[in-house]
Parts: C-alpha cells; sequence; structure tokens
C-alpha cells in the first residue's frame, strides 16, 4: 500500500515535455511531468413501493475561458494489455446505445427520464429527497437501471430495467461516498463507496459477491472511478479539489498522478477521444469551459460550452463512442449537449429544481 501522506517519491524520474493546443481562442500552458505515487457490508433487505406514469416534458452555451498551467505526474506504467470488453454507454436507460435526457426531483423522489430511442418519456417515483442518485447497468442487460444510496442507512436500492421490481441491500455507511461502476469487467455495475475518514475504498464485486477494500487517496478526496487504463475494468481514482490534483489507481497500468485544474473546477471525467479510456477532464463554472487531457499522449485540448450557472452532465448522446461536453441549464430547464457526430442538441427537459442523472457522479 503507497501512503499519499508520507509523500514517498521514487528514484526512477520521467520527464516528458508536451506542447500545449490553443484550441477555440484558449491558451494552453506548460506541461512538467514528475514521477510519483499515492498511496462494510453484507445482507439484503426488500420493501418499499414504487410509482410508474408517463408524460412529456419539452437558447446557447458560450463564453470563452482563460486557460493555466497543468503540470502531469507520472507513476508505475505497466504494460500494454489487449483487451476485448463490450462498449457501454453511461446513463443508457433504454439500451440504444445513447446517453438520455433524465433528471432526479428530489422534491418527490421522481425520476424523469426521455428515452433517445423512440422519443417517449418515462417517469418513475423511487426513492427519497436525501438520497444519492447512483444509476448503473447492475443487471447486465446492457441498460441503466434506477438506483440510489441511502446515506442515513447505508443501503443501496436498485430498479431492475428489466421488470422493474427492486432489490435492496447495505453496503456502505453515513459520509461514505457512493462511487459504483464495473470494477471486474463482468459488464455489471458493482456497488462500491469511498470512505473519506480512512480514505478506503469498498467495493462489491458482482462477479464472484466478494469484497474489495483498498487504502487509495485521502481525506477531502473526491471519487473519480473510471477505465483509466482501457482494460475493461473501472479504476480506483480521486480528484483531490485542494490541489487540482488526479491520482488514478490503474488496474493494468498502475499508479498515476496527475496536475490538472484547479480547486473550483468540476471533474467530468469521460471518454471524450473515443479510445476506449477515461480521460481526465474538467469544467471550469467560471469561464464555461471543458479542458480535456488526451489519454493517448496526454495533450490537451480546451473549448467554451456553457455558463456558470450550468450543472456539467457529459455522456455520449448520440452514440458514437464519444463523451460529448453536456450542460444542463436550471434558469430554463435546458440542456445542451455538444454532440460530436450529431451537432448540438438543445432541448427543454425537466424543471428548475431537478439534478440531471448524468451528473450523478460529479460534485
Amino acid at each position: 500500500m503507497i501512503n499519499a501522506n508520507r509523500g514517498r517519491v521514487f528514484s526512477a524520474w520521467l520527464l516528458i515535455v508536451s506542447s500545449a493546443l490553443i484550441i477555440a481562442a484558449q491558451s494552453g500552458g506548460s506541461f512538467s511531468i514528475e514521477k510519483s505515487v499515492i498511496a462494510p457490508g453484507g445482507g439484503r433487505t426488500s420493501g418499499g413501493a414504487f410509482t410508474v406514469d408517463g408524460t412529456l416534458g419539452q437558447s446557447v452555451a458560450g463564453d470563452a475561458g482563460g486557460g493555466g498551467n497543468f503540470a502531469i505526474g507520472s507513476g508505475f506504467w505497466g504494460a500494454t494489455a489487449t483487451v476485448q470488453t463490450t462498449r457501454r454507454v453511461q446513463f443508457d436507460f433504454d439500451g440504444d446505445g445513447r446517453t438520455d435526457l433524465a433528471v432526479f426531483r428530489p422534491l418527490n423522489g421522481q425520476w424523469w427520464i426521455n428515452r433517445s430511442g423512440d422519443g417517449s418519456t418515462f417517469a418513475s417515483t423511487f426513492g427519497l429527497s436525501t438520497d444519492r442518485i447512483t444509476p448503473g447497468d447492475f443487471t447486465g442487460d446492457g441498460k441503466t437501471d434506477i438506483a440510489l444510496f441511502r446515506p442515513s442507512s447505508g443501503v443501496w436500492f436498485v430498479l431492475r430495467s428489466e421488470d422493474f421490481t427492486f432489490y435492496s441491500f447495505p453496503f456502505g455507511a453515513n459520509g461514505d461516498l457512493p462511487a459504483p461502476a464495473d470494477f471486474d469487467a463482468d459488464g455489471k455495475t458493482d456497488p462500491a463507496v469511498f470512505r473519506s475518514s480512512n480514505a478506503t475504498w469498498y467495493v462489491s464485486r458482482s462477479s464472484d459477491g466478494g469484497t474489495t477494500i483498498q487504502q487509495f487517496g485521502a481525506a477531502g478526496d473526491v471519487p473519480v472511478a473510471g477505465d483509466y487504463d482501457g482494460d475493461g475494468r473501472a479504476d480506483a481514482a480521486i480528484f483531490r479539489p485542494s490541489l487540482g490534483q488526479w491520482w488514478l489507481n490503474r488496474s493494468t497500468a498502475g499508479v498515476i498522478a496527475v496536475t490538472f485544474g484547479n480547486s473550483s473546477d468540476k471533474p467530468v471525467r469521460g471518454d471524450y477521444t473515443g479510445d476506449g479510456k477515461t480521460d481526465i477532464a474538467v469544467f471550469r463554472p467560471s469561464s464555461g469551459s471543458w479542458f480535456i487531457l488526451r489519454s493517448e499522449d496526454f495533450t490537451f485540448y480546451s473549448f467554451p460550452f456553457g455558463a456558470s450557472t450550468d450543472v456539467p452532465a457529459p455522456g455520449d448522446y448520440d452514440g458514437d463512442g464519444k463523451f460529448d461536453a453536456a450542460v444542463f441549464r436550471p434558469s430554463n430547464a435546458t440542456w445542451y449537449a455538444q454532440r460530436s457526430t450529431a451537432g448540438t442538441l438543445i432541448r427543454q427537459f425537466g424543471v428548475s429544481t431537478d439534478k440531471p442523472i448524468p451528473s450523478a457522479f460529479i460534485p
């Protein structure tokens, strides 16, 4: 176990100099690379009720922002592995390969989903205003399931997309930060939490029913799980707002540390380049700008899309295998998505107090 608080630095140093790209009137900055590393549940329950009904809900982002300097510190680099995986699209409730416009309404615990496949709208009452929404494909049918984590009891509730029955189970404790993802590459989302108090990850593996317990990060870190090395398994990862640092414990390629962003940025990781690896990325509310660090070569690009009061909600809205920058604007309940293939999407869906579901894991 490698402990961040001890500040252990390895003797082998890797220095890479990358030139910054100037995109959409943004200025980049110099890159410096340093070698550095950081370092209960069980049971089952049932019960509760939900209701399902249907209704319909039915303008551009801009302003350039400044860039900044970005420093990249690398840790262990592993050998290349060839892995074939099935691409799963986040927040795809109808299984058509595209992220759906969807909101959670805390006032009454309602989920509103505008299916991209046929344009129909689905509504379900499932959860409480104090619950943390945790959508994911927990059943492995290729569709995102409505799900939530209840901090008061440490219990998860999952509404199966197949038949709208649900199950629940305790995993975690009050104060834990939910970070579900497919950590064992079996095609199912695994319940997981990051416990900031002891900087420990707890993952309930769906493949064998076992639990992974791993210390990684520090108190105050934000979990940003994703498949950063493209091996089909989600990696434990954190964003450290105080320093603008990312620490990735890649399951195949080893530990890497990256300084990318600042304390007021929103971490919006996703596969923006379509190479099968999660890219480090931030949304800067002060300027409405996005900054993407390419996983292929650690160059970055940036562009303005959004305003300071927008809620970032990235996803693959056109099904081309690349994450699209997107925001939900509460003031007019309107979505703006800069789709990488299909062009800009502007659509009103929801109300001002809704939480966009694609922002579920963005602090």
